[in-house]
């Protein structure tokens, strides 16, 4: 992996040398900083509840990756990268139109029940969990149908 030489990357990439097991770590790394540097408040301030869901959001994005990665056949697979991004904006997309309605009704649920808090609390690093796994499933399962589509091809 290069963290500041690119010449020789950028030549492998023009020649389509790069297999997806060795852009994975790349992917890995960049989605989990990615995740890391979103999940801290900038204005509410910053409690328990705030480092836990951060570090599963971490843990969430580079299992994600690495689940997606198996998804599309680990090895024998082909075009990780375009696939998580293309079908990953899909995804994230419908998660969040499906989620938005759902997030209005378990949070009137969770104040009705006093399960929410005025700072992040257990109740919100759950629901993000949720949505979390629920997109890195989902886009694991499209993923999946892109590599099974080839394979009866090829048969």
């Amino acid at each position: 992996m290069y963290f500041l030489k690119y010449q020789p990357l950028k030549e492998r990439l023009r020649d389509r040398s790069v297999s997806d097991r060795e852009a994975l770590p790349y992917l890995v790394v960049f989605f989990g900083l990615t995740a890391l540097t979103q999940v801290f408040p900038l204005l509410d301030g910053f409690n328990q509840w705030d480092f836990i869901s951060g570090g599963l959001s971490v843990v969430f994005a580079a299992g994600g990756v690495i689940y997606a990665y198996k998804s599309n056949g680990g090895e024998e697979g082909f075009d990780l990268i375009q696939k998580y991004l293309i079908l990953g904006w899909v995804v994230a997309v419908r998660c969040l139109l499906v989620s938005v309605s759902l997030i209005f009704v378990v949070y009137s649920a969770g104040e009705y029940f006093g399960l929410v808090e005025a700072q992040t609390g257990l109740f919100d690093v759950l629901l993000l969990a949720i949505f979390e796994i629920c997109f890195h499933q989902r886009l694991g399962r499209h993923i999946r149908d892109t590599r099974i589509a080839h394979e009866a091809l090829d048969a």
